[in-house]
């Protein structure tokens, strides 16, 4: 059964509010916080990728913009470690705000919706977790933000790894080549990298939704 509008409306609220709350770091700090950090890193590879990792492991509370994490450790590290360290303070950061999500949004959530509606919800959600959570890694903000919505409506730790994995190796593998070339370079597959991923998102989902009404 389709959800109602309601139910929409308290769902699109809950995402607006739990969007705002990881953008307030931004707001706060701003993310040249970690600029002085990483130059103190220079030439010291091990630690540099060490710092990378935890800063991007901490992306949903703190002000870290991950593609310019990513593209400055290949820079400064080469291209291996921008991939390696990348690929692992995504999925680290994907643990992280699962875990918020069962702690924080979990608890928030039966105050938005009455019980039934929370399991429809989080049965349409754990349907299209591959779909929603994999386009979305690419996205500043939504990309932690759905990964805290599915965790905080119940989807299972293990199928938001699982849908997660491959784009985020993916999103690291692609912003640590792009840095070997040039700012502008970066730039353009960053942008290019989120227009995909929306696009496939809702092509995946209009695709979802006309198979759905059959």
């Amino acid at each position: 059964m389709n959800p109602s509008w309601k139910t929409l409306l308290r769902f699109g609220l809950m995402v607006f509010l739990v969007s705002v709350l990881v953008c307030l770091p931004f707001l706060v700090w701003g993310e040249s916080v970690f600029v002085p950090l990483f130059d103190a890193f220079r030439g010291r590879t091990g630690w540099l990728v060490l710092f990378a990792v935890l800063l991007l492991g901490a992306d949903a509370v703190l002000p870290v913009p991950s593609a310019w994490v990513i593209i400055f450790l290949a820079q400064q590290a080469g291209v291996a470690a921008g991939i390696v360290g990348g690929s692992l303070g995504l999925v680290l950061g994907v643990a992280v705000a699962g875990w918020l999500g069962r702690a924080a949004v979990g608890r928030a959530a039966p105050r938005f919706f009455p019980a039934a509606e929370l399991a429809r919800l989080r049965d349409s959600l754990e349907r299209h977790t591959v779909v929603t959570l994999a386009c979305l890694r690419s996205v500043p903000v939504l990309a932690e933000t759905s990964v805290l919505i599915a965790a905080g409506l119940g989807v299972p730790q293990r199928r938001i790894f699982q849908a997660t994995l491959v784009p985020n190796v993916a999103i690291a593998t692609i912003y640590a080549v792009a840095a070997d070339d040039s700012f502008w370079t970066a730039a353009g597959v960053f942008l290019a990298t989120v227009a995909a991923s929306y696009l496939g998102w809702r092509g995946a989902m209009g695709v979802a939704g006309r198979t759905a009404s059959r």
